[in-house]
């Protein structure tokens, strides 16, 4: 049995939600959907633990921009981003005997060989392959990535946040490390990696995001991901206080909790977040990344590079 079919037995969703269909002059593919289908079932998997351990987190970034202006997913999106208070994220980092297979809560302390350096729920019998990192021997499942929400100072925090983001690319970096077919400047990357170990980075970052905690800063980030520039990252820590749901039709239903500021936050991370992107922009967005939803990674890597995990 595929996960598509346990989660269908399961309930999660019907077998007309994997139909292809065009969203936004975009086509959804079954493919497409299938993927929808596993990230939502980890939503709902991680939304059952937080409210058994009174937990609260709202939807992030393009996930919410997602929840809101198409009630549900981007057509064109390929995981889920989630982000709870400081506080929440270190209780979830104790939580992951709660995940029973296929789920698997994925840290540097739960899964040594991963440098990521926030926390991703993992569904391990589905495939989510980096190539880069395809010889990283570390779960490589279909995520729902989760941020912890830290107090920040707007004017201080940015020369910080560079810190975070050369202390990112040291852990991508030794990722790399790996795998025998690299470019000439991924080589070159690895002989000047710094030597530090994953953990090392790891607490690292958490300590510098963690800078501002306790200053009554009005300002709040979720720092620790530096893929987006530094201006979209701070935001007003009043529009976190209150949670509030929006039924999401696009989700079969899930009532997807959300910041109550969640049009403030949306208008400083995308401008007119209304508007959709041109349609030559309108696509999957972790390129290099390998999805395969009906096998385990494992499998997966054996097949595809003869790689064992």
């Amino acid at each position: 049995m595929t996960e598509v079919e346990r989660i269908i037995n399961k309930g999660v969703i019907s077998e007309d939600f994997l139909k292809e269909e065009v969203q936004c002059d975009y086509l959804v593919t079954t493919e497409r959907k299938k993927m929808w289908a596993v990230l939502l079932d980890l939503l709902i998997e991680f939304d059952k633990v937080c409210k058994e351990h009174n937990l609260k987190y709202f939807m992030y970034s393009g996930t919410l921009l997602g929840v809101v202006r198409h009630h549900g997913f981007i057509p064109w999106d390929d995981d889920i981003d989630v982000i709870m208070s400081r506080e929440d994220y270190e209780k979830m980092m104790t939580l992951g005997n709660c995940f029973q297979q296929p789920y698997f809560l994925q840290t540097p302390y739960s899964d040594k060989e991963s440098g990521y350096t926030f926390i991703k729920l993992r569904n391990s019998n589905t495939s989510a392959v980096n190539e880069l990192f395809r010889y990283q021997k570390f779960n490589q499942g279909v995520w729902l990535s989760v941020f912890p929400l830290d107090e920040w100072d707007k004017e201080k925090g940015e020369e910080l946040y560079n810190k975070m983001r050369e202390l990112n690319r040291e852990n991508a970096t030794y990722m790399r490390a790996t795998n025998p077919n690299l470019s000439q400047a991924d080589i070159e990357r690895v002989k000047n990696h710094s030597g530090k170990s994953l953990i090392e980075v790891y607490e690292e970052v958490q300590k510098i995001a963690q800078t501002f905690k306790g200053s009554n800063s009005n300002y709040v980030s979720g720092i620790i991901c530096t893929t987006p520039k530094y201006q979209r990252k701070v935001l007003f820590a009043e529009d976190f206080k209150e949670v509030k749901t929006i039924k999401c039709e696009g989700m079969e239903g899930f009532e997807a909790p959300v910041p109550v500021g969640y049009d403030r936050i949306l208008t400083m991370q995308y401008g007119d977040y209304m508007a959709l992107p041109p349609v030559e922009e309108r696509g999957m967005k972790h390129d290099g990344t390998i999805f395969d939803v009906d096998t385990p990674y494992k499998e997966f890597l054996k097949r595809e590079w003869n790689i064992n995990v």
